[in-house]
């Protein structure tokens, strides 16, 4: 039995290849040096627009918009975009936008968004958590308010990933303040340049910057809302299921593994047999966090729920992540503790020990993730 993918599944897959053999050292640190300009992890425009010219954006979107691509073919590709070491988050979160619009929106919504989407003229965000309400995103309280044609908007939300680079921020608000909880919200697409948008920067610990938004009497027509009014709920789930299946750190960590085998390669005898077995685990363990990552998208793929086995992916990736990292780090010893090392993989490995102690935070606390596979993959009672 042949388990590796053939010519049609690589059909993406090597697309993307001949997009990396462009690359050579001088254009891929000017490409890392973008990233750090823009203070996004892992999100480059420049890398956008060359996803665009190459048709990489919107694989699986049926044509005219996208490749009507099949999701393995999806999944080919950009396992090899971040295992290349390119900056993948910017495709993420934008498809995500547009994902959106295809499952939800209207016909005018996705005539109007879509192609600038896949043509990376347009960048998308979300805005969801806000400030006082911790992990708990039904506590929302941003308010929108009909006026005639328009929807007129007044809170704040917090931790919004790249909305000081994005054009739309894909909105949950609550329409009925009489409801509680996830009753009684709705969704809308506010371009981020209409008066009354503020970004301020919030820095984190990785490095990068996420954002505070506030919005105080924001005027967005009523076209822009996506799906029906009161029904945000039901809207933005398929996007936190996606979010939640997304590998957090388990590609980088995979494409660290790899430099730092590299690295140990030729000092194989040096090592001691614990630190040989160690390794071999967190090998092991990558290629099971792969595996499932896979798992939970071809469901996706497919239509079924995942909305319980999406969240086992999170918790897996990111504490496995945490794990390596503190590991490869005590391993490569002091110089894994200079973010200006000249040595790129020990600064990597030293900015990733930054980053990853967030990864079991963002996109949902471990501690939600597992009371949702409790609920949602176990079927447990919940407790009293």
């Amino acid at each position: 039995m042949n388990f590796y993918p053939g010519d049609e599944e690589n059909r993406y897959r090597d697309r993307m290849r001949e997009l990396a053999d462009t690359y050579g050292w001088p254009e891929m640190k000017a490409l890392r040096e973008e990233v750090e300009g823009l203070h996004i992890e892992r999100y480059s425009m420049t890398f956008q627009r060359q996803l665009a010219e190459h048709g990489l954006i919107g694989l699986t979107w049926p044509k005219p918009y996208g490749q009507a691509a099949r999701i393995d073919q999806q999944f080919l590709m950009a396992e090899e975009l971040e295992c290349q070491g390119f900056p993948g988050y910017g495709l993420t979160t934008n498809q995500r936008g547009g994902g959106m619009l295809l499952r939800s929106g209207s016909a005018e919504q996705i005539a109007e968004h879509l192609p600038h989407v896949v043509d990376a003229s347009w960048t998308y965000c979300q805005g969801l958590s806000e400030p006082g309400a911790g992990s708990d995103l039904l506590a929302l309280k941003t308010r929108a308010v009909r006026d005639g044609d328009h929807y007129v908007v007044n809170g704040a939300k917090l931790w919004t990933s790249s909305a000081h680079v994005s054009t739309w921020c894909s909105l949950l608000v609550r329409t009925d303040p009489e409801q509680i909880r996830h009753r009684g919200l709705s969704l809308l697409l506010v371009d981020l340049q209409s008066p009354g948008v503020t970004i301020q920067p919030v820095w984190v610990m990785g490095g990068w910057r996420v954002n505070a938004v506030f919005y105080d009497d924001v005027r967005v027509p009523a076209a822009n809302l996506v799906g029906e009014e009161h029904q945000g709920w039901s809207v933005i789930t398929g996007n936190l299921d996606e979010e939640r299946a997304m590998s957090f750190g388990g590609t980088e960590t995979r494409l660290l593994c790899a430099r730092l085998i590299h690295r140990l390669s030729e000092k194989a005898d040096e090592l001691s047999e614990s630190d040989l077995q160690t390794l071999g685990r967190f090998i092991m363990d990558l290629e099971a966090d792969r595996l499932l990552y896979l798992r939970v998208g071809l469901s996706a793929a497919r239509g079924e729920d995942t909305s319980g086995t999406g969240p086992m992916s999170k918790v897996h990736g990111s504490e496995l992540a945490q794990r390596f990292i503190e590991w490869a780090a005590e391993l490569l010893g002091h110089q894994a503790l200079y973010p200006d090392s000249e040595d790129v993989l020990a600064a990597d490995l030293e900015q990733q020990l930054r980053v990853a102690t967030v990864l079991t935070v963002i996109g949902g606390t471990s501690e939600v993730q597992r009371n949702i596979i409790a609920n949602r993959h176990l079927n447990l009672p919940r407790s009293n």
